[in-house]
């Protein structure tokens, strides 16, 4: 073996990488400095004196290859292994799949560790899935570091992140708890599993298909308007989506279930118990309007699991659940429903400060006409397209648990009564 000139490599146990994804190892006598892009954009320096098959110890303490971009990790480790040993390919295969962006070069790579060595396939077959949840740990990780102090600081417990084992077992509590309250209505659910969801159903089979695959669409669409890392399931083990073909079973199964009377027209509904996401709907004949609905809700679940369960102001929580739902679709019907009425609102002179002061104790939101969401959505849309970055930093403050008012006197530099102003002459003077 030709080793790079000037270092000395020591690796260790490397016939243990076939049971073991972490067992490679060396030490560099010679340190080596290297320039990398990091997964979350940022470019830095570093001096590499040790390596493992996770990371390396350098001049800023650890790091993980799952923490920088694929095309710099494959660069770094072929200049530390002999990438012609189908173990050590291994080992930079399993390293490039961890990655954010590694899993087309990570596949390639150990497609030729089991060319070059056939009885490699078991180590490859656990390596990939090691790397699997790597990667998944390292997105959530990365996820939290964009909260105020890393989230170190925050007022409000931090959702924890679970082991696969672990998320395992979440799923299972979470089928257990849904086919429970199913079982209490006596009805017959076709459940199905996907990539994101438990989806329960009474629909026929083929109705039921399209839906799950529409719900991860959806699920997808959602996720890239939260900047959420590729891939990334926020849920519980997944979320629940219970889907009744009637609307008196979707009735039954929320007095059941969650003890709860539904609001006349309420076509879905979404419960956050503890870090449980249970949406419930029933099918609509309006397609726009039942996915729009589901768009809604599954906003409501996604926003509960980011971060920590702290919610915002129920005006900017119904508001951006609408903004999402108007937005993640193109004949999604929320927009021209929404905007005439809050826009009409608020040029027949009503005061719109009470509804940005509620706080959906009393009964009172969202009025007579349900114009708070209108409201809620009116604001929310001029907040993100005129400061978009400052909405979601004052998003990442509230869920870390600074007061809502205080978060925007910071970032808007106006409390409720400013707002309610702002969006009144704005929508005054502009349709």
């Amino acid at each position: 073996m030709i080793f790079p000139r000037g270092f000395w490599l020591a690796v260790l146990g490397l016939a243990g990488l076939v049971t073991a994804g972490a067992a490679a190892q060396g030490t560099l006598e010679t340190p080596l400095s290297i320039r990398v892009k990091m997964a979350d954009g940022r470019t830095v320096s570093e001096t590499i004196r040790s390596w493992d098959a996770d990371g390396f110890e350098g001049s800023s303490g650890r790091t993980l290859w799952a923490d920088m971009s694929a095309a710099d990790v494959n660069r770094t480790l072929r200049k530390v292994i002999d990438d012609r040993d189908a173990k050590q390919q291994l080992l930079l295969g399993r390293a490039l799949l961890t990655t954010a962006d590694g899993e087309r070069m990570g596949d390639s790579v150990l497609r030729q560790a089991v060319r070059r060595d056939g009885s490699l396939q078991p180590a490859v077959d656990k390596a990939r899935a090691e790397a699997e949840e790597l990667r998944r740990v390292a997105a959530e990780r990365r996820l939290r570091a964009v909260l105020p102090g890393g989230g170190k600081d925050s007022a409000v417990p931090l959702w924890p992140i679970a082991t696969d084992a672990q998320r395992a077992d979440d799923l299972e509590e979470m089928k257990a708890f849904t086919e429970g309250a199913l079982r209490s209505v006596n009805a017959r659910w076709t459940p199905l599993e996907t990539e994101y969801w438990m989806i329960y159903s009474d629909l026929n089979r083929g109705e039921t298909a399209e839906l799950g695959k529409r719900m991860d669409r959806m699920y997808l669409k959602v996720a890239e308007m939260f900047n959420l890392p590729k891939g990334l399931n926020l849920f519980h083990g997944k979320g629940v989506c219970v889907i009744s073909g009637e609307e008196s079973r979707f009735k039954a199964i929320e007095m059941a279930a969650f003890n709860q009377m539904v609001p006349p027209g309420c076509i879905g509904l979404c419960h956050m118990i503890g870090p449980k996401v249970i949406v419930n709907a029933w099918r609509s004949a309006d397609d726009d309007q039942f996915m729009a609905t589901l768009v809604h809700e599954a906003t409501h679940g996604i926003m509960h699991r980011y971060g920590t369960p702290a919610r915002l102001p129920i005006w900017a929580e119904e508001g951006y659940a609408e903004f999402i739902a108007a937005r993640s679709f193109e004949s999604s019907p929320v927009d021209r429903g929404r905007r005439p009425q809050g826009v009409g609102f608020i040029r027949a002179g009503n005061p719109t400060l009470p509804y940005f002061q509620a706080d959906g104790a009393d009964g009172a939101w969202p009025g007579p006409h349900a114009e708070g969401y209108a409201l809620g959505y009116l604001a929310v849309c001029l907040m993100i397209d005129q400061r978009g970055s400052a909405f979601g930093e004052w998003v990442k403050d509230v869920k870390t648990g600074m007061p809502w008012e205080l978060a925007l006197k910071q970032h808007f530099r106006c409390d409720a009564a400013g707002l309610a102003a702002i969006v009144e002459d704005w929508y005054r003077r502009n349709p």
